[in-house]
């Protein structure tokens, strides 16, 4: 017999079944820094929801029952890392996701063992290479004859509760020439953007038509870099020499005879 009555709850504890009363959680049971840290942890778990929603409609991922957790303790780190408010009050700043969501692999049975060069060639524009002779440094299935790479880009703001994907590219090429072109995106500077970099395995069969690999343990998948919003520059006020000097402010007044009558005032100039 297992299972909950009333106030009681039976469970099995080797050959035996035992019994116990449940527990009484009352409002007050927690202390205050119980319930900050609490809300906290979920809302780094919103928010970590927020991007793997994000990632649907990518290519699959093998079943892994600690994708959830290991994303939401990821996050949970990063908002931590915010000293400027108090317990209850931190936030998700895009600096912070790049210093831990950076290298995190959504498939924890392969890791990434070379470096993706990311550049911006214009303010528009993102460059996503690999380094060469990649494909030798990766674990490939057995009868694999394509590789595939593929290149998201997720533009955030966790703390609106915005996470989508803005873009994709992707390329393929058989797996002895690797080889290849650079994968560009359009990408917008003044967001957060988390790039995810996939590549998978495919099969060419007898007839010529192509199939993804059925060993999905050798796909990668994870968080190559955070890019962070570019600062807009900042409009610079100055005042001229001659603003320093004596200005004259004019006033037009309309007398009783209806014309206008200009009178000029001069100020002194200010002191330097």
């Amino acid at each position: 017999m297992e299972g909950r009555v009333g106030g009681l709850i039976f469970y099995r504890r080797g050959n035996k079944t035992c019994c116990r009363s449940m527990p009484n959680y009352r409002p007050d049971s927690q202390s205050v820094a119980s319930r900050q840290s609490a809300g906290e942890f979920g809302k780094a778990s919103k928010a970590a929801k927020l991007i793997r929603h994000a990632m649907n409609g990518l290519w699959p991922l093998p079943h892994d029952g600690t994708l959830v957790n290991r994303l939401n303790k990821t996050l949970y780190s990063a908002l931590l890392k915010d000293a400027a408010n108090p317990r209850g009050q931190r936030t998700l700043a895009p600096a912070a996701l790049q210093q831990t969501l950076t290298g995190f692999r959504f498939n924890k049975k392969a890791s990434l063992p070379f470096r993706v060069n990311i550049t911006r060639p214009s303010a528009a524009r993102v460059h996503v290479s690999l380094p060469g002779q990649w494909q030798e440094l990766l674990k490939h299935p057995r009868f694999a004859t394509h590789i595939q790479v593929q290149v998201a880009a997720l533009s955030v703001d966790l703390e609106a509760g915005i996470c989508h994907k803005t873009a994709v590219a992707v390329a393929c090429t058989p797996l002895q020439e690797g080889v290849l072109p650079v994968l560009e995106l359009p990408h917008k500077k003044n967001v957060t953007t988390i790039m995810v970099l996939q590549i998978r395995y495919l099969n060419e069969g007898s007839n010529g038509q192509v199939h993804t690999s059925a060993d999905l343990s050798c796909m990668q998948s994870g968080v190559i870099a955070v890019l962070l919003p570019e600062k807009q520059p900042q409009k610079v006020l100055t005042s001229s020499p001659t603003a320093r000097q004596s200005f004259t402010q004019q006033h037009t007044t309309r007398p009783q005879n209806g014309k206008r009558k200009q009178l000029v005032t001069t100020l002194p100039a200010h002191p330097s």
